[in-house]
C-alpha cells in the first residue's frame, strides 16, 4: 500500500472512529460505567475480604474470634449491597443524566429521576436485589436512553406545558411544566410492563435477558470475538491514535460485566463459574503495565537495549505508572503510536497472551476469575484477588509477562540497531561536510 493510500485510509478510520466515539448514547453509557467503577472496586474488595481472607478454615479466620469474623462478613455483605448489587440503579441514573447533559438540557437530574421511576415501574412485583444488580443492567441502560429521549422530545411540545403565572417560585414552574410529560412517560412504562407480562408471560427483565442480554454475553465471552475487539482491535485503535474507550468499550464492557457477576454469583453459591472470559480477564492477563502489556516492553528495553540511552530513559520514566497499568508515557514517548517497527508486537502480543490464558483456564490449570478488579490494580495482586485467592493465576500472570517480554525483544533490538545506524550515517555525513 502506498503512503498516500495508507494516509487516506488512516484519515478515514480516524474520522469514523471519531464519529462513533462522539456518539452521545455510547458516550453516556461509557461515562456512566466509568462512574460506577469506585462502587465495583469497593464491592470487589469486600467480596475478597469476606469470602477469601475470612473464608472458613482460612489462616485469618482461624486466628480471629468467631464473632469478629461474623461481624466483618456482615459489614462486607452490606457494603456489597451498596455497590454491585444496585448496579442497575446506578447505571440508569448516570446514563440518563449524561445523555441529558450531552444534549444540553439545563436540568439533567429531572430526566434521570424519571428514568429511575420508569425502571421501578418495569420491575417485578416482588423486588429483590437480582433485577437491581447486573441482571437488570441492560434493562437499565435501555430504559435510561429511551426515557431520556422521550422526555427531551415531549418537553419541547408546548401544549404539554402547564403554564403558571404570578409570583411563583421557578422550581414550581419547572415542576408543573414537566408534570404532563412525566405522567405520559410513566403511564407508557406501566402499559409496556403490563403488556409484556400479559403477552409473553415473562417480566420485562426476563424477556430482555433472553432476547438481548444472553446473546450479547455469549458473543462477548466468545474467544475469537474477544480477540477481535480486545486482542487485535483495541491495540490497533491505540496504534493509530484512537482511544477505544469511546468506540469498543461501551458496546462490549456491559456484557463482560454481566459475565463477571454471573461468575461471582456462582462462586459465592459454591457452584462452578460459567465463563472463562469476563471483564477482569481482559485486564488481569492482557493489561500488564497498560494496553498491549507494555510492562513486557519496558523489561525488554532494560534487557537488550544497550546503545540507546533515550529508550532506557523512557522506560525508567514509564515504569512507575506502569505498575498501575498506565502506559501513556510509553505510547507517546517511545513512541509506539504510528511507529511501524512496533506495529506487530503491539497489536499481536496481547492476542497471544489471551490465547495462552484462555487455554490454561479451560484446561483447569488456573481458576476462573470470580472477583471484580479494576484495570488499574497492580499485576500479581490483580490475579490473586480476581481468582478468589488462587496463586496459580499469579503464576500465569508471570508466564504472560514473560511472553510479552519475548514478543517485544526482537523489535527492541531493531530499534536499538536502527538508531545506531542512523547516528553512524549522520557522523559520516558531518565528516564529508567538513572535508568539503
Amino acid at each position: 500500500m502506498s503512503e498516500k493510500k495508507e494516509s487516506k485510509f488512516t484519515q478515514k478510520a480516524l474520522v469514523i472512529a471519531e464519529k462513533v466515539g462522539s456518539e452521545v448514547h455510547l458516550k453516556s453509557v461509557r461515562d456512566a460505567f466509568l462512574l460506577t467503577i469506585p462502587f465495583l472496586v469497593l464491592s470487589g474488595f469486600m467480596v475478597f475480604i469476606a469470602w477469601v481472607l475470612l473464608a472458613e478454615g482460612s489462616f485469618v479466620a482461624t486466628h480471629l474470634p468467631a464473632n469478629a469474623v461474623s461481624a466483618i462478613t456482615t459489614i462486607c455483605s452490606k457494603t456489597i449491597n451498596g455497590g454491585q448489587n444496585i448496579l442497575a440503579l446506578l447505571m440508569v441514573i448516570m446514563t440518563s443524566y449524561n445523555l441529558a447533559k450531552y444534549k444540553h438540557y439545563a436540568q439533567p437530574l429531572v430526566p434521570a429521576m424519571v428514568s429511575l421511576g420508569s425502571l421501578f415501574i418495569l420491575m417485578p412485583s416482588e423486588i429483590t436485589y437480582t433485577p437491581l444488580g447486573t441482571y437488570g443492567m441492560f434493562v437499565s441502560m435501555i430504559t435510561a436512553l429511551l426515557v431520556t429521549e422521550a422526555f427531551l422530545a415531549l418537553r419541547k411540545v408546548d401544549k404539554l406545558r402547564i403554564k403558571i403565572s404570578g409570583n411563583v417560585p421557578p422550581a414550581i414552574i419547572e415542576s408543573f411544566n414537566d408534570m404532563l410529560v412525566i405522567v405520559i412517560i410513566e403511564l407508557v412504562a406501566s402499559l409496556i410492563s403490563f403488556a409484556c407480562v400479559s403477552v409473553s408471560g415473562m417480566e420485562i427483565h426476563d424477556m430482555i435477558n433472553v432476547v438481548l442480554q444472553k446473546p450479547l454475553v455469549g458473543i462477548a465471552t466468545n474467544l475469537p470475538a474477544f480477540l477481535c475487539y480486545f486482542g487485535f482491535g483495541q491495540c490497533l485503535c491505540y496504534f493509530v491514535g484512537i482511544h477505544p474507550a469511546g468506540v469498543i468499550n461501551p458496546i462490549v464492557e456491559p456484557a463482560l460485566m454481566v459475565a463477571m457477576e454471573e461468575n461471582n454469583a456462582a462462586w459465592l453459591a459454591g457452584e462452578a463459574a460459567p465463563h472463562i472470559i469476563t471483564l477482569p480477564f481482559r485486564d488481569v492477563y492482557g493489561t500488564l503495565g497498560g494496553i498491549a502489556s507494555t510492562l513486557g516492553l519496558i523489561i525488554a528495553i532494560f534487557l537488550v537495549s544497550k546503545k540507546r540511552k533515550d529508550l532506557r530513559s523512557i522506560a525508567k520514566v514509564s515504569l512507575p505508572t506502569s505498575v498501575f497499568n498506565i502506559n501513556e508515557p510509553m505510547l507517546f514517548g517511545l513512541p509506539i503510536v504510528f511507529n511501524p517497527i512496533m506495529l506487530v508486537p503491539f497489536c499481536f502480543t496481547t492476542t497471544i497472551i489471551y490465547i495462552v490464558a484462555y487455554a490454561a483456564t479451560a484446561l483447569g490449570l488456573v481458576s476462573r476469575l470470580v472477583v471484580y478488579t479494576t484495570w488499574s490494580t497492580p499485576i500479581f495482586l490483580s490475579g490473586y484477588i480476581a481468582s478468589g485467592g488462587d496463586f496459580r493465576n499469579v503464576i500465569l500472570q508471570v508466564v504472560c509477562l514473560g511472553i510479552a517480554v519475548l514478543c517485544y525483544m526482537p523489535f527492541v533490538k531493531i530499534m536499538d540497531r536502527q538508531k545506531v545506524e542512523y547516528r553512524e550515517e549522520e557522523a559520516e555525513f558531518t565528516e564529508d561536510e567538513l572535508t568539503l
